[in-house]
Protein backbone atom coordinates (compact mmCIF):
# COMPACT_ATOMS: atom_id res chain seq x y z
CA UNK A 1 0.00 0.00 0.00
CA UNK A 2 2.81 2.41 0.86
CA UNK A 3 4.52 1.69 -2.46
CA UNK A 4 1.28 2.37 -4.31
CA UNK A 5 0.81 5.67 -2.46
CA UNK A 6 4.40 6.63 -3.20
CA UNK A 7 3.98 5.82 -6.92
CA UNK A 8 0.69 7.73 -7.04
CA UNK A 9 2.35 10.79 -5.45
CA UNK A 10 5.21 10.57 -7.95
CA UNK A 11 2.81 10.51 -10.90
CA UNK A 12 0.90 13.41 -9.39
CA UNK A 13 4.09 15.48 -9.13
CA UNK A 14 4.87 14.74 -12.79
CA UNK A 15 1.37 15.69 -13.94
CA UNK A 16 1.55 18.92 -11.92
CA UNK A 17 4.37 20.13 -14.16
CA UNK A 18 3.16 22.57 -16.81
CA UNK A 19 6.20 23.51 -18.92
CA UNK A 20 6.74 26.68 -20.87
CA UNK A 21 8.22 26.44 -24.37
CA UNK A 22 11.68 26.39 -22.79
CA UNK A 23 10.61 23.52 -20.58
CA UNK A 24 9.31 21.62 -23.61
CA UNK A 25 12.72 21.94 -25.27
CA UNK A 26 14.38 20.62 -22.11
CA UNK A 27 12.01 17.65 -22.06
CA UNK A 28 12.84 17.00 -25.72
CA UNK A 29 16.58 16.93 -25.02
CA UNK A 30 15.98 14.76 -21.94
CA UNK A 31 14.45 12.14 -24.25
CA UNK A 32 16.76 12.41 -27.26
CA UNK A 33 20.09 12.82 -25.46
CA UNK A 34 19.80 11.61 -21.86
CA UNK A 35 17.24 8.95 -22.73
CA UNK A 36 19.31 7.64 -25.64
CA UNK A 37 22.35 7.32 -23.39
CA UNK A 38 20.33 5.57 -20.70
CA UNK A 39 18.73 3.09 -23.11
CA UNK A 40 21.90 2.36 -25.11
CA UNK A 41 23.03 -0.61 -22.93
CA UNK A 42 19.61 -2.26 -23.32
CA UNK A 43 19.90 -2.05 -27.12
CA UNK A 44 22.98 -4.27 -26.95
CA UNK A 45 21.07 -7.17 -25.41
CA UNK A 46 19.63 -8.51 -28.65
CA UNK A 47 19.43 -12.05 -27.21
CA UNK A 48 16.63 -10.85 -24.94
CA UNK A 49 14.00 -9.09 -27.09
CA UNK A 50 11.92 -8.02 -24.11
CA UNK A 51 14.95 -6.13 -22.79
CA UNK A 52 16.36 -4.78 -26.04
CA UNK A 53 13.08 -3.48 -27.45
CA UNK A 54 10.49 -2.80 -24.76
CA UNK A 55 12.81 -1.78 -21.95
CA UNK A 56 15.02 0.41 -24.13
CA UNK A 57 11.92 2.28 -25.35
CA UNK A 58 10.70 2.89 -21.81
CA UNK A 59 14.17 4.01 -20.66
CA UNK A 60 14.15 6.73 -23.34
CA UNK A 61 11.54 8.66 -21.38
CA UNK A 62 12.84 8.12 -17.84
CA UNK A 63 15.07 11.27 -17.78
CA UNK A 64 12.12 13.40 -18.97
CA UNK A 65 9.91 11.91 -16.26
CA UNK A 66 12.56 12.63 -13.60
CA UNK A 67 12.91 16.22 -14.78
CA UNK A 68 9.13 16.73 -14.80
CA UNK A 69 8.88 15.19 -11.33
CA UNK A 70 11.35 17.58 -9.72
CA UNK A 71 9.98 20.60 -11.59
CA UNK A 72 6.43 19.72 -10.57
CA UNK A 73 7.52 19.16 -6.99
CA UNK A 74 9.46 22.42 -6.72
CA UNK A 75 6.94 24.71 -8.43
CA UNK A 76 4.33 24.44 -5.71
CA UNK A 77 1.67 25.51 -8.21
CA UNK A 78 -1.36 23.48 -9.13
CA UNK A 79 -2.42 23.46 -12.79
CA UNK A 80 -5.80 24.87 -13.69
CA UNK A 81 -6.66 21.77 -15.71
CA UNK A 82 -5.83 18.24 -14.68
CA UNK A 83 -4.02 16.12 -17.22
CA UNK A 84 -7.24 14.19 -17.74
CA UNK A 85 -10.42 16.18 -17.10
CA UNK A 86 -12.96 15.01 -19.70
CA UNK A 87 -15.42 17.51 -21.13
CA UNK A 88 -17.84 16.20 -23.72
CA UNK A 89 -20.38 18.96 -24.22
CA UNK A 90 -23.58 17.55 -25.67
CA UNK A 91 -21.85 14.57 -27.29
CA UNK A 92 -21.93 11.31 -25.36
CA UNK A 93 -18.37 9.92 -25.00
CA UNK A 94 -19.46 6.51 -26.30
CA UNK A 95 -20.55 8.12 -29.57
CA UNK A 96 -17.24 9.95 -29.89
CA UNK A 97 -15.18 6.80 -29.36
CA UNK A 98 -17.32 4.98 -31.94
CA UNK A 99 -16.58 7.78 -34.41
CA UNK A 100 -12.81 7.82 -33.82
CA UNK A 101 -11.89 4.99 -36.25
CA UNK A 102 -13.78 6.76 -39.05
CA UNK A 103 -12.26 10.12 -38.12
CA UNK A 104 -8.79 8.59 -38.22
CA UNK A 105 -9.38 6.83 -41.57
CA UNK A 106 -10.72 10.03 -43.14
CA UNK A 107 -7.81 12.04 -41.76
CA UNK A 108 -5.28 9.55 -43.17
CA UNK A 109 -6.85 9.75 -46.64
CA UNK A 110 -6.92 13.56 -46.59
CA UNK A 111 -3.27 13.76 -45.48
CA UNK A 112 -1.90 11.12 -47.88
CA UNK A 113 -0.85 13.65 -50.58
CA UNK A 114 1.38 15.32 -47.96
CA UNK A 115 2.64 12.25 -46.08
CA UNK A 116 3.66 10.52 -49.33
CA UNK A 117 5.81 13.43 -50.57
CA UNK A 118 9.01 11.96 -49.15
CA UNK A 119 9.76 8.45 -50.40
CA UNK A 120 10.72 6.03 -47.64
CA UNK A 121 14.18 4.54 -48.39
CA UNK A 122 14.51 0.78 -48.47
CA UNK A 123 16.92 0.61 -45.53
CA UNK A 124 14.48 2.47 -43.28
CA UNK A 125 11.63 0.30 -44.49
CA UNK A 126 13.68 -2.77 -43.50
CA UNK A 127 14.29 -1.35 -40.03
CA UNK A 128 10.56 -0.81 -39.51
CA UNK A 129 9.73 -4.31 -40.71
CA UNK A 130 12.42 -5.90 -38.55
CA UNK A 131 11.01 -4.09 -35.53
CA UNK A 132 7.60 -5.62 -36.15
CA UNK A 133 8.47 -8.95 -37.77
CA UNK A 134 11.88 -9.80 -36.36
CA UNK A 135 10.94 -10.29 -32.73
CA UNK A 136 8.12 -11.55 -30.54
CA UNK A 137 4.77 -10.30 -31.78
CA UNK A 138 3.68 -9.60 -28.21
CA UNK A 139 6.77 -7.49 -27.45
CA UNK A 140 6.48 -5.61 -30.74
CA UNK A 141 2.80 -4.92 -30.12
CA UNK A 142 3.44 -3.74 -26.56
CA UNK A 143 6.20 -1.42 -27.72
CA UNK A 144 4.76 0.07 -30.91
CA UNK A 145 1.06 0.11 -30.08
CA UNK A 146 0.60 0.22 -26.29
CA UNK A 147 3.69 1.95 -24.89
CA UNK A 148 4.08 4.40 -27.78
CA UNK A 149 0.46 5.53 -27.50
CA UNK A 150 0.52 5.89 -23.72
CA UNK A 151 3.95 7.46 -23.23
CA UNK A 152 4.08 9.76 -26.26
CA UNK A 153 0.58 11.12 -25.70
CA UNK A 154 1.25 11.60 -22.01
CA UNK A 155 4.36 13.64 -22.85
CA UNK A 156 3.30 15.55 -25.96
CA UNK A 157 -0.35 16.21 -25.17
CA UNK A 158 -0.71 15.72 -21.42
CA UNK A 159 2.47 17.56 -20.41
CA UNK A 160 3.61 19.76 -23.32
CA UNK A 161 0.31 20.86 -24.87
CA UNK A 162 -1.41 21.35 -21.53
CA UNK A 163 1.65 23.17 -20.18
CA UNK A 164 1.73 25.61 -23.09
CA UNK A 165 -2.00 26.28 -22.71
CA UNK A 166 -1.57 26.85 -18.98
CA UNK A 167 1.25 29.31 -19.66
CA UNK A 168 -0.85 31.58 -21.85
CA UNK A 169 -0.16 30.23 -25.35
CA UNK A 170 -3.10 30.39 -27.71
CA UNK A 171 -4.67 27.01 -28.60
CA UNK A 172 -3.29 27.32 -32.15
CA UNK A 173 0.30 27.98 -31.04
CA UNK A 174 0.15 25.35 -28.31
CA UNK A 175 -1.14 22.68 -30.70
CA UNK A 176 1.42 23.62 -33.37
CA UNK A 177 4.34 23.51 -30.92
CA UNK A 178 3.25 20.21 -29.32
CA UNK A 179 2.83 18.71 -32.81
CA UNK A 180 6.30 19.96 -33.73
CA UNK A 181 7.86 18.26 -30.69
CA UNK A 182 5.87 15.10 -31.40
CA UNK A 183 7.28 15.11 -34.94
CA UNK A 184 10.94 15.72 -34.12
CA UNK A 185 10.90 13.15 -31.31
CA UNK A 186 10.76 10.52 -34.09
CA UNK A 187 14.20 11.77 -35.27
CA UNK A 188 13.60 10.99 -38.95
CA UNK A 189 11.74 12.88 -41.72
CA UNK A 190 9.77 9.86 -42.95
CA UNK A 191 7.86 9.61 -39.68
CA UNK A 192 8.12 13.27 -38.69
CA UNK A 193 5.82 14.63 -41.41
CA UNK A 194 2.87 12.31 -40.69
CA UNK A 195 3.56 12.63 -36.95
CA UNK A 196 3.22 16.41 -37.18
CA UNK A 197 -0.11 16.12 -39.02
CA UNK A 198 -1.43 13.51 -36.61
CA UNK A 199 -0.22 15.71 -33.76
CA UNK A 200 -2.49 18.48 -35.02
CA UNK A 201 -5.50 16.15 -34.91
CA UNK A 202 -4.58 14.61 -31.55
CA UNK A 203 -3.83 18.02 -30.04
CA UNK A 204 -7.04 19.63 -31.26
CA UNK A 205 -9.18 16.78 -29.94
CA UNK A 206 -7.35 16.82 -26.60
CA UNK A 207 -7.83 20.57 -26.34
CA UNK A 208 -11.55 20.26 -27.08
CA UNK A 209 -12.26 17.27 -24.82
CA UNK A 210 -9.50 17.54 -22.17
CA UNK A 211 -9.59 13.75 -22.19
CA UNK A 212 -6.14 12.23 -22.69
CA UNK A 213 -7.65 8.84 -23.48
CA UNK A 214 -9.01 10.16 -26.79
CA UNK A 215 -5.60 10.90 -28.42
CA UNK A 216 -4.19 7.78 -26.76
CA UNK A 217 -6.89 5.70 -28.43
CA UNK A 218 -6.35 7.43 -31.80
CA UNK A 219 -2.60 6.88 -31.52
CA UNK A 220 -3.21 3.23 -30.63
CA UNK A 221 -5.54 2.77 -33.62
CA UNK A 222 -3.04 4.30 -36.03
CA UNK A 223 -0.06 2.26 -34.82
CA UNK A 224 -2.12 -0.93 -34.56
CA UNK A 225 -3.29 -0.53 -38.15
CA UNK A 226 0.32 -0.29 -39.36
CA UNK A 227 1.30 -3.21 -37.13
CA UNK A 228 -1.45 -5.46 -38.52
CA UNK A 229 -0.65 -4.50 -42.12
CA UNK A 230 3.03 -5.35 -41.58
CA UNK A 231 2.05 -8.70 -40.08
CA UNK A 232 -0.47 -9.63 -42.77
CA UNK A 233 1.36 -8.19 -45.77
CA UNK A 234 5.11 -8.08 -45.02
CA UNK A 235 5.87 -7.52 -48.70
CA UNK A 236 4.14 -4.11 -48.67
CA UNK A 237 6.50 -1.12 -48.62
CA UNK A 238 6.32 1.36 -45.74
CA UNK A 239 5.17 4.08 -48.14
CA UNK A 240 1.97 2.24 -49.15
CA UNK A 241 -1.16 4.38 -48.91
CA UNK A 242 -4.84 3.60 -48.44
CA UNK A 243 -5.41 4.59 -52.07
CA UNK A 244 -2.83 1.97 -53.08
CA UNK A 245 -4.62 -0.69 -51.02
CA UNK A 246 -8.13 0.03 -52.34
CA UNK A 247 -7.09 0.93 -55.90
CA UNK A 248 -8.11 4.59 -55.45
CA UNK A 249 -11.80 3.64 -55.45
Amino acid sequence: TKRFISLNNMIKQITDYTPTLKGCWILFFCVTICGSLLSAPANLLKEYPIVSTLLSYILLFIPAAIYAYFKGKSSGQKPVHKINAPFWGKLHPAILFMMLPFILAAFIVVCEPITSIITVPEWFDNIMKNTVLGESSIISFLTTCICAALIEEFLCRGIMLRGLLENGYSPLKAILWSSFFFAILHLNPWQAIPAFLFGLLFGWIYYRTRCLWVPIFLHFLNNSTSFVLYKLFPELPASVTIRDLVDNS
